[in-house]
């Protein structure tokens, strides 16, 4: 006969079960269920390849959040074509990781931060797998801030393009096939090249080139020039001694004759600066030369005086000169 299951009995097995499950799930939630998660919203003009739900949310480096979703559209223009992601960023981190106010929940503080160049952008955890998360951080002279939201749903971060999105977007336009296809066309010129060089006979003449060069190192005739070439520089010392003996003798006679010739000009000097004192306005000889010069010049006037009249009274030789009429 089966005995009936008490209801007390499945009643505590189901309390304890959920207890358990409940339990469970705080622990490997590492209680985020009981903090406050803020949602915000970015919209990026790009593609969202690379980027999932649950994806890391960074301030500058550091984890605050996590990506909630990524969307298609979402409370935006028509003409808009951003795509939305919304975000949660974990308060109690934000409190934990910063010793300054970070409430990113507050309006009033959002609108300061934006203002003062706040700005979400999307980076790569590896160039090689691509995978996305979102960057939060302070940017200088930050781009103008746009919004997208038509009406205020969730609070809105503006964003900005960055090198990750430029570097993606330029590698989705590189032609790799078209690369590889030349490439290979290139290395198959390069093999065929290769392969039209006669290695052997290089081989056997680069031989013949090292024999000739070994004998002619190793000719009599070589070591006889070597030889000859050693003598003639010696007379070539030989004779720039000699040269510079000569040089060393004639420098001596122009040193002498340099020094007679600055002798005589002293001389000569000196002569100028006795003939230069004898004609000095104050000085005797000149003062005596100009009396005699101007004697002379008298003499010279009264013999021209004499020759005038001898030519106007040729008579006065052998009468004598007349006495002057006296005037009545």
């Amino acid at each position: 006969m089966n005995k009936k299951v008490s209801p007390a009995l499945i009643g505590a097995f189901i309390l304890t079960g959920t207890t358990l499950a409940v339990a469970a799930l705080v622990i490997l939630t590492s209680g985020r269920l009981f903090r406050h998660q803020e949602r915000m919203i970015l919209y990026f003009d790009t593609s969202m390849k690379g980027l999932q739900e649950g994806a890391p949310v960074k301030w500058r480096g550091v984890t605050i959040g996590s990506v909630a979703e990524v969307l298609i559209r979402h409370n935006q223009a028509p003409d808009d074509f951003s795509n939305p992601v919304i975000i949660q960023v974990d308060g109690e981190i934000l409190r934990r990781k910063s010793d300054d106010r970070m409430d990113l929940d507050d309006p009033a503080f959002l609108k300061t931060r934006i203002a003062q160049g706040l700005r979400g952008k999307l980076d790569a955890e590896s160039l090689v797998t691509g995978v996305l998360y979102v960057e939060l951080g302070m940017v200088t002279n930050a781009p103008p801030a746009i919004f997208h939201q038509l009406r205020a749903e969730y609070p809105e971060i503006p964003t900005m393009p960055t090198g990750i999105q430029e570097l993606l977007a330029n590698l989705a336009q590189v032609d790799f096939r078209g690369i590889s296809e030349r490439m290979s066309a290139l290395l198959t010129r390069v093999d065929s090249l290769l392969g039209a060089i006669d290695m052997h006979m290089i081989n056997e003449e680069v031989t013949r080139l090292l024999s000739a060069a070994n004998g002619l190192v190793a000719s009599p005739d070589l070591t006889n020039s070597l030889h000859e070439l050693n003598l003639a520089l010696g007379d070539a010392r030989v004779l720039i001694r000699g040269a510079n003996v000569q040089m060393d003798t004639l420098t001596g006679s122009v040193t002498n004759t340099l020094a007679e010739a600055d002798r005589a000009l002293l001389q000569m000097r000196r002569g100028l600066e006795a003939l230069t004192g004898m004609v000095e306005p104050d000085a005797p000889f000149r003062s005596d030369a100009t009396m005699a010069l101007g004697q002379v010049a008298d003499a010279a006037q009264a013999l021209a005086e004499l020759a005038d009249f001898l030519r106007r009274n040729p008579n006065a030789l052998l009468t004598g000169r007349k006495p002057p009429t006296p005037k009545p």
